[in-house]
């Protein structure tokens, strides 16, 4: 017998959900519905994408790719492999092998494509459960395999057309509907009514554990934590997309009207989840995977007259985010600052669809020069008559809503950046308030970890406190963090850009972190960090101040490596460091009135990942009461170009003599408050 709050729980679950009025565009009439008319593109469309497929160069790796699949090798795996409760690999094998080789053959008309993904489809019938998270023990609600499958049969369904019959294809979305749209919608459910969960568990019958065996997350407050990531948009596009495609195929009942009230309420909260500015707190791979799914869903629900969202987060402002978070290198065109766990940067699918969308020339730049990919949604999305506009290669910092801060010189590979991670928790952050990147010549000279492990049981997530950042230690300690038992969610970290300024041959800033470390270190009064941008020479003067109450501390300034290609190189001055990349170098000089200490090192973790990431360390020698460490960084082209002289004319009085490239700026640096203050000139 299922307790009380269980029965209401299911009674509410399996009661129709009253749906909500779905707004069109003024004068805007309903799509018509019916066979005719595909999910994302129908016949009259399929000439003019099997063609851009076939010849346009911009989508020559997506014709690699999709003819590079070993169809004899998915054929075994389907036939002999699978393991019908492997939810972490399997069922996504199978759900992406039915999803390109179904596209492929809409593309192409190769009908061994479309028997590979026929196979795969009634593969994915053979799993009895789409996802491995329980709620009350016994029923499935789905984040990401089940959201996956359902798009694989959604779309596997419509794009496979005639090639499979009428009776197959109602028994695949049938069957979607009940492992797929129900999981997508208990998930939505429970993040929607929180205080209506009975508990989320993982299901001990799936061999996630057997692949991951230390993630066993406490999932008590998931429905809470979830309700603001990335992971809701799965769940909801999902549930958005498969009640369309159920919706036109069986008509509209209970079950669609349940189904689409919830997805598009789920998808109407990323309103307040995307900054006003367009910027996502969770980083630019996040941001992409998140937007990829809301124009999935947006461009489905419009297309069927269902509702029009098109206004969920300011798109032209997202394309802002994506061109101010790029830092591409020799090596790596597409990089991005990487804050947080955003390992790598955006498709184009998104950039072109706010480009045909809103006719916004930058998506279209972003999307053919910027993009890191040009998938199966960037070909459907993509219209060529639009002009490109190329982003303002001027000098200029850029500050988000988010209060993250980029300052830069021009988008190219030689172009300085300078970019710090101030602002307010978010999920899949790290402890690194204040941190900082730099990249210039070509080459990243200060780098954030690199996808850090996401297991808190890895001896490697240290990597995500501040002491594997670029970032200040105070007494070798860093700002407050979680222990990771509950995921990669947000900490109380707390930072706030509270200066700015842009100058004729520099731009400055200047983050305060002081509720951040005093979560952790109650003495402390203020911790601010000034970053002073000298982009002509080029240099970065960096003042890290710290204020106690009554016990003196000393300061350490870490300034990572890159070393992922075992290129990178560091090593140690009497009074700082200097960095060594292929295409550039680096002096780094400390100055301090409590004297200075430098040397280079490791985190105490597994020797390939510390290797991978070795940084560069400042220390102030003496312990006082406001300590000021200052931080000249200068980047080269070569060695030997560059040199910092500093004298103390009076105290509390700093005079520096920056020279790079036979240029020369003075600076003054007068540290009489919180903040010290620069002078120029």
């Amino acid at each position: 017998m299922p307790s009380r709050r269980q029965f209401l729980y299911l009674s509410c679950l399996a009661a129709p959900a009253l749906l909500l009025p779905l707004p069109l565009r003024p004068g805007q009439p309903p799509w018509a519905t019916g066979p005719a008319l595909g999910l994302f593109f129908d016949e009259a469309t399929l000439p003019v994408l099997r063609e851009r497929f076939a010849g346009d160069p911009l989508f020559a790796a997506l014709r690699e790719r999709l003819h590079a699949i070993d169809r004899e090798a998915e054929r075994r795996f389907l036939a002999a492999e699978v393991r019908y409760n492997d939810h972490l690999y399997d069922i996504k094998r199978v759900s992406d092998v039915a999803q390109q080789m179904a596209f492929l053959y809409a593309m192409t008309g190769d009908e061994d494509a479309a028997a590979l993904a026929a196979d795969a489809l009634r593969t994915l019938m053979r799993f009895p459960k789409w996802d491995y998270f329980l709620e009350a023990g016994e029923h499935v609600f789905g984040l990401q395999r089940a959201p996956g499958a359902t798009m694989a049969v959604a779309l596997g369904a419509d794009w496979l057309g005639d090639f499979v019959d009428e009776d197959e294809r109602a028994a695949w979305l049938r069957t979607m509907g009940a492992r797929g749209c129900e999981a997508s919608y208990l998930a939505l459910y429970g993040m929607r009514y929180p205080d209506r969960v009975v508990g989320w568990t993982m299901d001990p019958s799936s061999t996630y554990l057997e692949h991951r065996p230390g993630d066993l997350i406490d999932l008590s407050n998931w429905p809470h934590i979830l309700d603001r990531t990335n992971l809701k948009a799965v769940p909801a596009a999902a549930l958005a997309v498969g009640a369309a495609a159920y919706r036109q195929h069986f008509g509209e009942n209970d079950d669609t009207r349940r189904w689409l009230e919830q997805a598009i309420y789920s998808l109407g909260t990323f309103r307040d989840l995307f900054a006003r500015d367009g910027s996502y707190d969770e980083g630019i791979s996040y941001a992409n995977y998140t937007t990829l799914h809301l124009a999935q869903a947006t461009s489905v629900l419009e297309r069927f007259g269902l509702a029009d969202l098109y206004d969920l987060i300011n798109w032209p402002g997202y394309v802002d985010y994506l061109h101010e978070m790029t830092l591409p290198t020799d090596d790596d065109p597409h990089a991005i600052v990487n804050f947080g766990d955003a390992g790598t940067g955006a498709t184009a699918a998104v950039p072109f669809w706010v480009a045909s969308r809103a006719h916004d020339g930058r998506g279209q730049w972003f999307g053919r020069k910027q993009a890191r990919e040009h998938d199966e949604w960037a070909l459907i999305w993509y219209d060529p008559a639009l002009p490109e506009d190329a982003p303002d290669s001027t000098s200029h910092i850029w500050q988000s809503d988010l209060d993250w801060i980029v300052a830069r010189t021009g988008y190219a590979p030689a172009d300085l950046v300078v970019a710090m991670r101030s602002g307010g928790p978010s999920n899949h952050e790290h402890a690194d308030r204040n941190s900082l990147l730099v990249k210039c010549y070509g080459e990243l000279l200060v780098a954030d970890p690199y996808r850090p492990p996401y297991s808190f049981s890895d001896p490697a997530w240290m990597m995500r406190t501040t002491a594997g950042h670029s970032a200040l230690l105070i007494d070798g300690q860093g700002h407050q963090y979680h222990d990771g038992s509950e995921g990669t969610n947000p900490s109380d970290a707390l930072a706030r850009i509270i200066r700015k300024v842009e100058r004729d041959g520099y731009l400055a800033w200047t983050s305060d972190a002081t509720p951040a470390y005093r979560l952790v270190l109650p003495d402390v009064r203020s911790v601010t960090r000034t970053v002073v941008v000298l982009h002509a020479l080029p240099a970065v003067l960096i003042l890290d101040k710290v204020l106690k109450e009554s016990e003196p501390s000393t300061l350490q300034a870490r300034f990572f490596g890159y070393n992922l290609d075992g290129q990178g190189r560091l090593e140690a001055t009497p009074t700082g460091f200097q960095t060594f990349r292929p295409h550039a170098a680096m002096l780094g000089r400390g100055f301090s009135q409590a004297g200075i200490e430098a040397g280079v090192g490791a985190l105490p973790i597994p020797e390939e990942k510390a290797r991978q990431h070795p940084f560069a360390e400042l220390r102030t020698h003496e312990a006082r009461l406001a300590p000021l460490l200052m931080t000249v960084l200068l980047p080269q082209e070569e060695t030997g170009l560059a040199q910092v002289r500093g004298t103390m004319p009076s105290p509390g009085l700093y005079a520096l003599d920056i020279q790079n490239r036979a240029r020369t700026v003075h600076c003054r640096v007068s540290d009489a408050g919180p903040i010290p203050e620069f002078f120029i000139g």
